[in-house]
């Protein structure tokens, strides 16, 4: 399967670069898109050696200028993990102004499952407007799989939290 994994600025990174391990373990093909916030989380390094592939993290890179209509059509899931309040509100008003959002936007139409998997302390998963842009996306089609309950990166606890690296895999199977 090609598995087309979106990433957004947040510790979560982290934790989330396990699902491109698990992927290629499975023998799936997997490519990363990420905004420049991700970088401050994780390594560009990183995701292309637990990729193998060459992470897209500009629009308008010499060579690649339509990478994000042909990584778009490329896929058949594309999860957006982490996603930020900023990513999840962005999508829901149709702003495309990063890698992220441009793949996701071009990719919206293509009828693939388009997962999101939130992660970001519980005030902001809370916030009136990110969770009316969760609804909104739901309402577009979009799965989503909740974050869940517990210790957050902020020391707080609260729902907020990304799922399981096995949680979100199992999820994702669910959609094939």
């Amino acid at each position: 399967m090609n598995r087309l994994l979106l990433m957004t600025g947040s510790i979560a990174c982290a934790k989330a670069s396990g699902l491109i391990s698990e992927w290629v373990k499975q023998g799936d093909q997997v490519k990363v898109v990420c905004t420049p916030g991700t970088l401050n989380f994780v390594g560009l390094a990183t995701l292309e050696g637990l990729s193998g592939q060459t992470v897209m993290t500009q629009v308008y890179e010499a060579g690649a200028m339509m990478d994000h209509i042909h990584v778009s059509r490329w896929a058949d899931q594309i999860v957006l993990c982490p996603a930020t309040a900023n990513a999840i509100n962005k999508l829901a008003a149709g702003i495309a102004d990063d890698a992220v959002s441009t793949v996701w936007v071009a990719a919206h139409s293509l009828g693939k499952p388009m997962v999101l998997v939130p992660a970001m302390n519980a005030m902001m998963w809370q916030y009136p407007a990110t969770q009316a842009a969760v609804q909104k996306l739901q309402t577009w089609g979009v799965k989503m799989m909740p974050p869940v309950a517990g210790d957050l990166a902020c020391g707080e606890q609260g729902e907020g939290r990304l799922p399981e690296v096995a949680d979100i895999i199992q999820f994702m199977e669910t959609l094939q």
